[in-house]
């Protein structure tokens, strides 16, 4: 998916039969260490400091729960309303949940509650009812005398921290609307409950810091979400031929999703044909595929809290013209020159440079308007600095050239792990060479174009 230049998952069992009634195993990760491990990390980075954060309320749509990016990479939970603080001068995590509501499970199934039973499902050092939270987080901050939160907006399901910025700032100016955003009235109300005499700190850099660089267990789900991501976009381009709607090859790739284990999809699919293949992100998917066009699609799922972002450009009649096939191998040999760039050190210059430099031997040099390159995790347009990569690290790599004046767009795009000696494509299973596209075009079709 790509960056401006302007600007269900399998369901672990929760603690092998040791979770006592009331406590939903759905909504607690059993691996508790590696959550623990990040609260200790942070706990460390804060000093003798005190840490908030507020995970997401409700939807106030019909749409399942998802736990915003930063509560649950701390936590493991999935219970709306909750709130989490990390005292740093006894080094202890309190996790603040709503109180149980039978009514609400009688329609919704059973939540986890504060008590006992929770604290021994997320290893937390106590789990008590939101009610508390104001009294324990004065005594707490008094005695560190530095809170730390998030100054940065939630992301849920799909949300991107650069969308999700745009989204605030959009709503602010409107003169209509004009309301603060939701982080901002947070802050407000801590400073009333805490004094002034506390020093509030904005906590998102150091979380930043963490996530930009993943843990083992973030790899595996990485490595997983990319062999989803690469198995549904093989699906979608079978499903390509004239007469065939754009929605129809997202809602191929997006059963392939689901049918995998995938929790939802990490971004809206972006299936553009034709015309549509130079709308960077273009969403409508509504137009019929027309003998002699490109697609361009870019879609990824959202899989235990973690995105693969992958892109492949195809014809529609599955065999590449003269004109089309030029351009391809333009934007294939400048993805393959950062792909050789990709090492633990390197910097996105030293990346970008490297695919304008591989488009300009073609003559497309200098005209794309989106950034190559971009961070891959809990979110799509992760969070992560310019910093030199580093293993751990997990970027997408998606040049593109776009031909307006001939209705041809072409951008190739895969999610890539730095590792100590170089890279590995996580979602190398979508054929990106011609050859393979076009072999795997023609096998038999899953769907028949629709009938007017």
């Amino acid at each position: 998916m790509v960056r401006i230049a302007a600007a269900g998952f399998l369901i672990l069992e929760a603690l092998l039969g040791g979770i006592a009634d009331g406590v939903r195993a759905e909504a607690v990760r059993p691996e508790g260490a590696p959550f623990a491990q990040r609260r200790e990390r942070l706990m460390e980075r804060i000093g003798g400091s005190v840490a908030v954060l507020a995970g997401a309320r409700d939807p106030a749509a019909y749409v399942p729960f998802r736990q915003d990016n930063n509560f649950y990479y701390l936590t493991g939970v999935e219970v709306p309303g909750a709130l989490l603080l990390l005292d740093g001068v006894r080094r202890e995590s309190l996790l603040f949940l709503p109180p149980r509501d039978r009514g609400l499970e009688q329609w919704e199934g059973e939540r986890v509650f504060p008590g006992p039973e929770a604290e021994r499902a997320t290893g937390m050092d106590a789990v008590l009812d939101t009610a508390r939270f104001g009294g324990e987080l004065e005594e707490r901050t008094g005695a560190a005398g530095v809170l730390y939160l998030p100054r940065s907006p939630r992301e849920t399901a799909a949300v991107s921290r650069d969308r999700a910025l745009d989204a605030d700032e959009a709503r602010r100016l409107d003169p209509w609307d004009g309301r603060e955003p939701g982080r901002t009235a947070f802050e407000r109300k801590l400073r009333g409950r805490v004094g002034p005499s506390v020093d509030i700190r904005d906590l998102a850099p150091v979380l930043d810091g963490m996530r930009r660089v993943k843990d083992a267990r973030e790899i595996a789900l990485l490595r997983e979400a990319g062999r989803i991501g690469a198995l549904g976009l093989r699906e979608a381009m079978r499903s390509a031929a004239p007469g065939v709607y754009e929605y129809e090859l997202a809602a191929r790739a997006q059963f392939e999703f689901l049918r995998l284990g995938a929790m939802g999809y990490a971004f809206h699919p972006i299936v553009g044909s034709g015309p549509n293949s130079c709308v960077l992100h273009y969403s409508r998917n509504r137009r019929k595929m027309m003998p002699g066009e490109m697609v361009v699609m870019d879609f990824g799922p959202d899989y235990g809290y973690y995105a693969a972002d992958v892109t492949r450009s195809f014809p529609v009649t599955g065999r590449f013209s003269a004109e089309q096939a030029k351009v391809y191998r333009a934007v294939l040999e400048a993805q393959e020159a950062v792909l050789g760039k990709v090492r633990p050190g390197a910097t996105f210059r030293e990346l970008e440079t490297a695919a304008d430099e591989a488009l300009g031997r073609h003559g497309y040099g200098g005209r794309a308007p989106h950034r190559f390159v971009h961070h891959v995790g809990m979110a799509v347009h992760d969070v992560g600095d310019g910093a030199p990569l580093e293993p751990g690290v997990v970027i997408a790599v998606e040049p593109g050239v776009y031909l307006k004046e001939k209705n041809l767009g072409v951008r190739i795009e895969d999610t890539v792990l730095v590792t100590e000696s170089g890279r590995e494509v996580l979602t190398s299973g979508a054929p990106r060479e011609i050859a393979g596209i076009e072999a795997l075009m023609a096998e038999p079709a899953v769907m028949q174009p629709m009938q007017d």
